[in-house]
């Protein structure tokens, strides 16, 4: 299953790959797909629940649906949800008197 993925290229109109024929593996193994979708995804080809055309059109909407995000925020960083900062309010100093 690994060559399979591995020797099947495909055209993803996406991020670094526009233009571009790449394996569904480099794909799959990409910043663009979050390693426990990667898992995931493996884990079902392999049992058999999925069709190489499946997998195609999964991995293939993800890289899209990242770069596209990206493209929308590119100060977001992929790995995770932005800090936001947090507004707290100022404790009182108590005045030391004698």
């Amino acid at each position: 299953w690994k060559t399979t993925l591995k020797t099947t290229m495909v055209d993803v109109e996406a991020g670094e790959f526009r233009g571009h024929k790449v394996s569904l593996w480099d794909l799959l193994h990409s910043r663009y797909i979050p390693e426990e979708s990667r898992k995931e995804v493996l884990e079902v080809y392999e049992a058999g629940e999925l069709t190489l055309e499946q997998v195609k059109t999964v991995v293939t909407t993800i890289v899209t649906r990242t770069a596209a995000a990206e493209r929308a925020e590119p100060a977001a960083p992929v790995s995770g949800p932005r800090a936001e900062p947090v507004a707290t309010e100022a404790e009182p100093t108590p005045l030391h008197g004698d």
